[in-house]
């Protein structure tokens, strides 16, 4: 309603400089808490197991499962592109030259870097990491405790940042909403 009376009033403009930023902050908060939130809980779900065995279960059924329906996302958006490509609504789709195989796809899910993986958001990179870091905190055992406290600690005050990003939600979405009407 926002964005229509600016809209009406001839100043849509307002929208665009004083409150769409507002809208892109609460979008760049959401990106910002996800890596963390799923790093953290990861490890600390790890850790709470307490046994190897369930990890390298959970492990690999995450990892299966991330790829499963990622495969499913794809087949479904090809499916789709390409009815509405024969309406003539899309381009027509090509794979690129030096299109990844399953076996480029799985290479790249271990990451060389775990930083990039961060600050990409590669999140089969991410988990990854934290199936190797919680893994090694239970492997480490009394040696451990210490990196252990430090998740649990790190997990507990990232819960509170996560509280606090979501509590802007009507803020962000009503200045983005603004923006788009």
């Amino acid at each position: 309603l926002a964005g229509y009376v600016f809209y009406m009033l001839g100043i849509p403009e307002f929208t665009t400089n004083y409150l769409k930023p507002f809208g892109t902050i609460f979008v760049n908060l959401l990106k910002f808490i996800v890596v963390p939130v799923v790093l953290l809980s990861m490890i600390d779900g790890i850790i709470s197991m307490g046994d190897m065995k369930k990890v390298g279960s959970v492990g690999w059924k995450t990892v299966a499962y991330f790829l499963v329906t990622t495969a499913a996302a794809c087949v479904i958006g090809l499916v789709f592109a390409n009815l509405f490509n024969n309406a003539g609504w899309f381009p027509t789709l090509a794979l690129e030259d030096g299109a990844a195989n399953f076996m480029d796809t799985l290479v790249a899910i271990f990451p060389s870097n775990m930083w990039k993986s961060f600050t990409d958001a590669n999140m089969l990179q991410v988990i990854v990491i934290a199936l190797m870091f919680g893994g090694g905190i239970l492997a480490a055992g009394e040696k451990g405790k210490l990196a252990k406290d430090l998740v649990s600690t790190l997990y507990a005050v990232i819960e509170r940042v996560m509280a606090f990003i979501i509590a802007l939600s009507p803020i962000g979405v009503f200045t983005m909403m603004a923006w788009v009407v």
